[in-house]
């Protein structure tokens, strides 16, 4: 796996006219299949046009997928010919003409490689969903790119980003294949990479910009001989051969083959089961997921075709095993009965998710799960297939990405109070608290000293139980108690005395979170319903703390028309610091709450959430464009990274020791 980008997308067009048309693209001729396949004629000139309703979503069909058949020397899958189920939506007419399209081609022998006219571009009009919010950002957008060229057989995918009116490169990835035949040719960079420094115009008629613009997916059969594609020439040096582009989460996603064994042969763009993205974040930003597989059912069997392990997980396992072996790779080699009662086919069965607990479980791979250290493992019906995705046993919320957690949780939900909850020999126990100070403040007054939180400190509760924290836990659904003091909770004693109302239990990285709230006007009224909160990206801000060194985290969410901190958390030591250094209580964090930054500018805020695209501001003590330049000069604030996340931006810092 490479290394890990930090950046992402937004925006999706929806287009309402039967067929658009691009103007400018290379023309060549075209078969009477393609004609067909356009409703019986072309648009123009070497352009193809499917009819709505042959593709749909913002990454082709996710209609039924035919298996995607690998060169079998090599292992590398080349994708279905599709024709014949576009030409089945686009009518008789259409399928008639495609099938003796086939049948001449069958006379004429198999096709050849590169046999397709040259410089042929093929343009799909697609009715794209609108944008849901999703993220790419670090582990979503490897996963991404890495599965799509799994279900293609593509040798490199390529994330673009719209940045004001230039499309910039947000992450890249090649495929080991496709690496090693670079190093063998010599070649010690690759065509995705030097792409990272192009930029192309928003405004462009090339096949990035075309695309971004009008939501239709485009395939260049022969990239080497396209006029429209910027980089013609950087493709025919490293070999790129045909070029898939298609709308992707606000983006474009590009995707290509390449000459020799090492990638697909594509005579046509290939339909590939769309990876339900959100579903992926999820499971690695708040649940601690390492892992993620899609299982697709190949007749009466379930089979995987896409993966991907997290780096940080793949290291640890190298280090541990001395091999290559990971849960995913060794998973490849089972054939999953569709009529079995295991999580796979009972997922795609039922319509609904099916979780388990390793340790308690004897479905198909308990053993293989156990090996490597899997504890948790979901599946999740989507489109085309399941998505399976695993926690390990070692995962957990530790150190200021778990205090981080805890406060940022009361200050978006309005808590009075956060609490960890992890298993440990059967019992569960607290890993973890956090009280707001307000909180204190009100229980002190009341003449009681600690708080709802710190009283378990030496409280545990059966992890084979049916209370709420074991329910979240083993479900790993959201639960809610609406009135704490008349619930049948173990703990109803302790929440009658220190005056708790409602409580949120929600399962994240192998644990529980539960937060909740009080009688004394020092936290939030619920009006008896669970709170609506940004989601946190945890896996994020675990990278800040231990990776960047961050200093501190906040999280910008838009009210309004404007940009405000709901959420922030800055190390101990750093506040210690602070404190001794300056004499009161002020940090960038708390300064920073009195800024409303304007959604619709051309800030870094602004085009962090607007584009998608993550940005690492170098010094921004001296950028004019940052708005908080002197503040970041008074509290010695050396970089600044922007992420963009589902509901805000999660803003983090580094600053040298004081």
């Amino acid at each position: 796996h490479p290394r890990q980008p930090r950046l992402r997308p937004r925006r999706t067009q929806t287009p309402h006219s039967p067929v658009r048309t691009m103007a400018g693209l290379p023309s060549c001729r075209s078969t009477a299949a393609s004609a067909a396949l356009a409703g019986g004629a072309l648009l123009a000139p070497g352009l193809l046009f499917v009819a709505p309703g042959s593709l749909q979503g913002s990454e082709l069909s996710q209609g039924p997928q035919p298996r995607l058949r690998g060169q079998a020397a090599h292992g590398i899958p080349s994708p279905p010919a599709g024709a014949s189920a576009m030409a089945a939506a686009a009518g008789p007419a259409a399928m008639a003409a495609c099938l003796a399209a086939r049948a001449s081609q069958r006379q004429r022998g198999p096709a050849r490689r590169g046999a397709t006219p040259t410089g042929k571009v093929t343009c799909a009009a697609v009715i794209a969903p609108p944008t849901d919010g999703v993220r790419l950002t670090g582990e979503t957008l490897q996963a991404s790119l890495k599965m799509r060229c799994d279900t293609s057989g593509a040798g490199y995918s390529i994330l673009w980003l719209a940045v004001n009116d230039e499309l910039v490169v947000a992450g890249d990835y090649l495929t080991p294949a496709h690496k090693a035949a670079l190093a063998d040719e010599g070649k010690s960079s690759s065509y995705a990479e030097r792409s990272e420094k192009i930029k192309l115009s928003l405004n462009g008629d090339g096949p990035v910009a075309s695309v971004y613009k009008t939501g239709e997916p485009v395939f260049i059969a022969d990239a080497k001989s396209c006029d429209k594609l910027k980089r013609q020439k950087l493709a025919a040096e490293y070999g790129i051969e045909s070029i898939c582009f298609v709308p992707c989460e606000g983006g474009v996603l590009e995707f290509g083959t390449s000459k020799g064994p090492a990638t697909a042969t594509w005579t046509e763009m290939p339909q590939c089961p769309v990876m339900p993205k959100r579903e992926i974040r999820t499971a690695f930003e708040n649940l601690g997921a390492k892992y993620v597989m899609f299982w697709e059912k190949q007749g009466d069997e379930f089979a995987v075709i896409a993966d991907y392990v997290s780096a940080e997980r793949v290291e640890a396992l190298k280090n541990r095993r001395k091999d290559d072996k990971t849960f995913c790779s060794e998973s490849r080699a089972f054939k999953l009965s569709a009529d079995s009662d295991g999580p796979v086919a009972t997922a795609a069965r039922t319509g609904e998710e099916s979780f388990v607990i390793v340790e308690d479980s004897n479905y198909e791979r308990a053993d293989l799960a156990k090996e490597f250290g899997v504890k948790m493992i979901h599946c999740m019906p989507v489109p085309g297939g399941v998505l399976e995705y695993g926690i390990p046993e070692d995962a957990r919320l530790t150190g200021n990405t778990l205090a981080a957690s805890l406060k940022m949780c009361c200050d978006n939900s309005g808590a009075g109070y956060a609490l960890y909850w992890i298993e440990q020999d059967g019992r569960f126990v607290v890993a973890g608290s956090y009280v707001p100070p307000a909180r204190l403040i009100a229980l002190k007054k009341k003449g009681i000293d600690g708080s709802f939180s710190e009283a378990y400190g030496n409280f545990t509760l059966p992890a084979d139980g049916a209370g709420p924290v074991a329910t979240a836990y083993k479900t790993g659904k959201p639960t809610f108690i609406k009135d704490a003091p008349t619930s049948s909770m173990r703990r109803v004693d302790f929440a009658k005395t220190y005056g708790i109302t409602s409580i949120c239990f929600l399962p994240v990285e192998c644990g529980v979170l539960e937060f909740g709230t009080s009688n004394d006007g020092s936290t939030a009224d619920w009006g008896g319903e669970a709170p609506q909160c940004p989601e946190m990206p945890k896996a994020e801000m675990k990278h800040a703390f231990d990776e960047d060194e961050a200093k501190y985290v906040m999280f910008w969410e838009k009210k309004g028309d404007s940009f405000e901190v709901t959420a922030d958390f800055l190390i101990p030591e750093r506040l210690r610091a602070l404190r001794n250094q300056r004499g009161d209580d002020k940090t960038f964090c708390s300064e920073s709450r009195g800024y409303k930054l304007p959604a619709d500018g051309d800030g870094y805020m602004a085009t962090t959430a607007r584009s998608g695209k993550a940005f690492v501001l170098e010094d921004p003590a001296s950028d004019p464009k940052f708005r908080r330049a002197e503040l970041a000069k008074e509290f010695g604030i050396s970089n600044i990274h922007l992420v963009p996340c589902k509901d805000g931006v999660l803003e983090y810092g580094v600053a040298p020791a004081m």
